[in-house]
Formats: C-alpha cells, sequence, structure tokens
C-alpha cells in the first residue's frame, strides 16, 4: 500500500507524535510506503529516519493548495488522518482521488463529523468513552466505528525491583503547555497537600512546553520547607523515557504517558487534559481505560482538591507497591503492547484499501461544496470584520478608561495639593491665633 497520513499539532513533540511514528514504523516493517504531511522539525526529522517521505507545510491555506497539487500526483492507495487541519487536507484528497478515508480520534472532540462522515470510511476511537461521545453526537458513525487502543512500544519493560529506601521518588510527566493546564493543576494540588508534604519524596518532572516557567515556580514554592526534592529533566524521547521511569517508585501521567509508566512495572495514578482517574488498579482500570486515560471528562468539576493526595498516600505503603507493579506490566502485555494495536491498524488499512470505493459523482456534488465554500469565506470575512470592528472599540473604551484614570490621578494630585495648603493655612491660623491671645 501506499498510505498518505496527514497530521497537525502545534507542540513540537507529544503523544500524537509517538502514535504516529509507531505507525510508520510498523507500515514500512511491513512493506508499505508512507507520506506524512506535516510541519518541519523533530518530529518530521524521525519520520525520514524511519524511511517515510515527509511533504512539509505550514498547513496555512495558500500552503495546503500546494500541497494538495503535489500528493494528487501520487497514487496512494488510503488517506489515514488525524483531526483538525490534517482531516481536512486528508478528506480532500481522499474524496477527489476516490480512494479510502480513515480518521482517528484521540480525545473527547468531534471534529465536525457530521458534516463529513458519508466520505470517511472507518472512525478509529483510541478508547470505549471517545467512541460513545462519537456516536452520541454522530449516530450515522456506527457502523464504521471500531476502537483501537494506544500502545506501548517495546523499549518500556520492566526491570529489577528498586531496592527499599526510606525516600520514595515520584516521576510526574506531561506536556506542560496550556491544553494541559488542568493535570499541571492537579499536580501542583499533590505538592500543596499537607499530608503529601510530610512524605519523604523526590519528585522527578519530564516534560516542557509554554506553561513550563510559570509551573516551575509554583512547584517549587509548594515545595518550600518540606524537605522534599524536585528536579527538572525537560523534554525527553524514546530513547530515555523509559530509563528515568525506572527510577521512579511511581508514576502520575496522562493517557499514552501513564500506559508507558505502567509498562515499566510503575503504580500509576493516570490524570489527564480532561479528567483525574486517579490510581490504577485490577478494579479500576477498565473504567480508566475507557477514558483513555483522563482524555474523557469535565476537568475541575470532576475533581475535588485531595483526591491525588489520597492516591499517593495509598502508594507509600511498599506492599501495595510492589503488587500494583507487577499487575500494570502484566495488565499491559495483555492489553496494551503497540504491536497488537499497530496489527489492527494495518488490518484496517488492508480491509478499506480492499473494498475499495464507490465512485464518487464529484460534478454533482460541486454546486454544493462550491457553496459551501463561498458561504464559508463569507462567514470568516464577516466574522473577522466585527472582531476587527470590537477590537477597535475595545480599545477605545481602554483608551477612554485611560484618560479618565489620568484625570482621576490629576484631580487626586490638585486635591492633595489643596489639602496641603488647607492644613498649612489652619496650621498659620492658629499660630496666629495663640500669639494674638498671649
Amino acid at each position: 500500500m501506499n498510505i498518505l497520513l496527514p497530521v497537525f499539532f502545534h507542540s513540537a513533540m507529544g503523544g500524537l507524535h509517538r502514535h504516529v511514528l509507531s505507525s510508520v514504523k510498523t507500515l514500512i516493517r511491513e512493506g508499505h510506503e508512507v507520506a506524512v504531511v506535516s510541519k518541519p522539525g523533530p518530529f518530521a526529522e524521525e519520520v525520514e529516519a524511519l524511511g517515510g517521505q515527509v511533504i512539509h507545510t505550514d498547513y496555512s491555506n495558500e500552503d495546503v493548495n500546494r500541497v494538495i497539487a503535489e500528493v494528487r500526483t501520487q497514487a496512494f492507495d488510503v488517506v489515514y488522518a488525524h483531526p483538525f487541519d490534517s482531516r481536512q487536507l486528508g478528506i480532500a484528497v481522499a474524496e477527489a482521488n476516490g480512494i479510502p478515508f480513515v480518521l482517528v480520534i484521540h480525545g473527547m472532540y468531534h471534529d465536525e463529523i457530521e458534516q463529513y462522515h458519508p466520505s470517511v470510511t472507518r472512525v478509529i476511537a483510541v478508547s470505549e468513552r471517545i467512541a460513545t461521545h462519537l456516536t452520541d453526537h454522530c449516530p450515522a458513525l456506527e457502523s464504521k466505528l471500531l476502537v483501537i487502543p494506544n500502545g506501548v512500544d517495546a523499549a518500556f519493560v520492566p526491570t529489577a525491583t528498586r531496592p527499599s529506601s526510606e525516600r520514595v521518588t515520584g516521576l510526574f510527566t506531561s506536556r506542560l503547555d496550556a491544553d494541559k493546564l488542568f493535570i499541571l493543576d492537579v499536580f501542583l494540588d499533590a505538592l500543596e497537600d499537607g499530608r503529601v508534604q510530610r512524605l519523604p519524596i523526590d519528585w522527578l518532572i519530564v516534560g516542557d512546553g509554554t506553561q513550563r516557567e510559570k509551573y516551575e515556580s509554583r512547584y517549587h514554592e509548594a515545595l518550600e520547607g518540606t524537605g522534599q526534592t524536585i528536579k527538572w529533566l525537560g523534554w525527553l524521547g524514546q530513547g530515555d523515557l523509559p530509563e528515568a521511569m525506572h527510577h521512579a517508585d511511581f508514576v502520575i501521567a496522562p493517557g499514552r504517558s501513564a500506559l508507558e509508566g505502567m509498562a515499566v512495572g510503575k503504580p500509576t495514578i493516570a490524570v489527564g487534559s480532561k479528567s483525574y482517574q486517579g490510581l490504577v488498579t485490577p478494579s479500576t482500570w477498565q473504567d480508566i481505560a475507557s477514558t483513555n486515560f483522563g482524555g474523557i471528562g469535565t476537568k475541575y468539576d470532576g475533581y475535588t482538591s485531595g483526591q491525588i493526595g489520597d492516591a499517593i498516600l495509598e502508594l507509600m505503603d511498599e506492599a501495595t507497591r510492589q503488587d500494583l507493579a507487577r499487575f500494570s506490566a502484566a495488565l499491559v502485555d495483555e492489553h496494551f503492547r503497540d504491536e497488537q494495536s499497530q496489527r489492527r491498524l494495518l488490518d484496517v488499512l488492508e480491509q478499506v484499501v480492499e473494498e475499495g470505493m464507490s465512485e464518487m459523482d464529484l460534478a454533482d456534488r460541486y454546486p454544493f461544496i462550491r457553496y459551501d465554500q463561498l458561504h464559508s469565506r463569507r462567514s470568516n470575512r464577516i466574522c473577522s470584520w466585527k472582531l476587527a470592528d470590537r477590537e477597535r472599540r475595545l480599545e477605545q473604551i481602554r483608551d477612554e478608561l485611560e484618560t479618565t484614570k489620568q484625570r482621576l490621578n490629576h484631580f487626586r494630585e490638585t486635591h492633595e495639593k489643596q489639602s496641603a495648603e488647607i492644613n498649612r493655612l489652619r496650621i498659620e491660623i492658629q499660630r496666629l491665633s495663640d500669639e494674638t491671645e498671649s
């Protein structure tokens, strides 16, 4: 097969990138050709190192037109796309070239799928509750929908049990960006919990992003005077992350990172961008996995301060940690290894290519597509005009407020000078009065 794989992202690296790289590695190993459409950078370089073709784009409208013209000249058998800008590009090419289109959904969003679901051949959700979220929004998807959970690379395996120590090492890992604020705040709640602060914990922080400076300050402030330590490891690649996790006694992580912590045999507390799920145990793992380890939920509305502290206190018992370590590693080996997930993906792609596509009458659909395009462009222009006008009015209000503030300051200064002069005159009058009486 020749596979077109568009992927759009904001952050340089993260769980999405690892997901795609695993797919690229497996597909190329099985003898297939893969062309990834993405921004230039570390991710694109890794794709090329694996033997994949990279078509660079910044995903601006002008550049996407160039990319579409380029990829339409190549004989692709299937488009396997990820959401948002990459989905838009992928489905346009799939419709025009008459090839199957497979979409993967990673979280609590639907990517406007109700607008284009007839053109989708299969939809892959990475967890059961994400699948439910999609079918609740668009029931017509049900016959095309399947669940393939994220898998963990073979590099993440347990090592010898860490020797007993009076101190415990906790590892927290996440991207430190605005879309992860809930995760960062829940970990802050752990560090500010008085019960946790009394524990002999050394913290390792894995991750980087736009919010690092702000939260690095908050985390260090929370630990002042506690006797706990904190060490920032920054962003770690797949080669270094397992080693860092081996140094921990337990892991706090979202999504794929939670699975990686479990794979190396660590008790794991799952907290994702949409919900706190807590300690992964034999009685909780199925519910937690159904949310993709925190990818579905109501964020702060579903979290009570102190919940993560309760889980950490439970992990202070060494026997509990050892039991959960064995359980976690065995669970990943049985249900969440990357080889299993990638094999299922490969089967899906081969199946849709074999099924083929019924011919699409683009001439018949053109008037409707063209109307939507023109309507959307005009709507966007009107929205831009309204936003620009709103910004101008806000700027005018800000200027008026600044002028009023300056006038008030001037009035206050004048009033203070007048008050001072009145007080001076009162003192002078009192002095003259005293002199007259004497």
